[in-house]
């Protein structure tokens, strides 16, 4: 019996260790202060969250109306708090660097360059005709082509008796280059109102941009991560992580000495929803906010050496002599 309950205190020890970084006791708390002198007290952080669609037709839709909406937020200094996914960001970082985006890099690529598993995944998607005696990377730059003619909606375009080139193939990415290039542009003034969607697999890239997180979970990687704000989906207590903020959705995080907050998010489908709230976002937390701030670490107490008595010298006693001196008064 007694064996039994010292095993379960080792795990329980064990379990204690191993969660210390990330759970926080009720006496523990960071004292923050933040750049814009935010007052102490209760907010909540109102995010929406940006459903990004599969299908490249739906995404150059949703792309149209998000580009409204950034516009707006632009033209009108607005901010309003919102949740992308993280391919979504590399998608309008892509485009800032005239690149494609992720899904559409393996039709971008050299015929040449192309691997035996994204020729299949090739095949899987576009059934078309080409030369009979062209080779194996002429066959694979055609279907690149009939895909970057399909993505225009100039399809009846493609000859399957050309041979086409790379060259053909750049012209065409150029249209759309310069179709894109707006949205780029409109992210970047407003770049710090958005939040990254992650999980396990891309928590650690994204967590090099230092932009806010959304996630399952740290996935054991708090110290790998540089974003200074994270917001957890969901977690059965308060979380706490040195030099960070860590909120949760639905509950009120209270280790933040001084200040209570608590996370709403909203899923949104259409971003130009959005644009009619420009107004009254205004008054609410704002997450460019609450990501500028300091920790303020309490005072090393410098204990001194308590001051060590010397040992008193023995007094000279003055002797006197007996002689024959009087003292009298007269």
């Amino acid at each position: 019996m007694k064996r039994n309950a010292f095993i379960v205190f080792l795990l329980a020890m064990l379990l204690i260790t191993g969660c210390q970084k990330l759970v926080a006791r009720r006496d523990e708390s960071q004292v923050v202060e933040f750049a814009n002198k935010m007052s102490k007290g209760e907010y909540t952080l109102k995010i929406y969250r940006l459903d990004y669609p599969e299908t490249p037709s739906e995404r150059d839709i949703f792309y149209e109306k998000f580009s409204v909406l950034m516009s707006k937020m632009v033209a009108h200094n607005k901010d309003i708090n919102l949740i992308i996914p993280f391919e979504l960001y590399q998608d309008i970082k892509n485009i800032g660097k005239r690149d494609v985006r992720e899904v559409e890099k393996i039709y971008y690529k050299p015929a040449s360059e192309l691997t035996e598993e994204e020729k299949e995944f090739i095949n899987s998607k576009i059934d078309i005709k080409y030369p009979e005696n062209a080779g194996i990377f002429q066959e694979y730059l055609n279907k690149q082509v009939y895909y970057w003619l399909n993505y225009l909606k100039r399809e009846k375009e493609y000859d399957p008796s050309n041979y086409y080139t790379e060259l053909d193939k750049m012209k065409m990415v150029e249209e759309i280059f310069e179709s894109r290039k707006m949205i780029s542009k409109t992210f970047e003034p407003i770049e710090n109102d958005f939040i990254i969607e992650v999980n396990s697999s891309n928590i650690e890239e994204a967590g090099k941009t230092g932009l806010p997180l959304y996630t399952e979970s740290i996935f054991g990687k708090e110290e790998d991560i540089l974003s200074s704000v994270i917001i957890l989906k969901r977690a059965p207590w308060e979380t706490l992580i040195t030099d960070k903020i860590v909120l949760t959705e639905g509950m009120i995080t209270e280790n933040i000495k001084d200040y209570e907050f608590g996370v709403r998010v909203i899923n949104i489908a259409d971003p130009t929803s959005l644009v009619e709230n420009l107004e009254n976002e205004e008054k609410g937390l704002k997450i460019k906010d609450l990501k500028n701030f300091k920790v303020i670490k309490p005072k090393e107490v410098i204990l001194k050496k308590a001051s060590v008595r010397e040992t008193e010298k023995e007094r000279d006693i003055l002797k006197i002599g007996n002689g024959n001196t009087q003292w009298r008064i007269n």
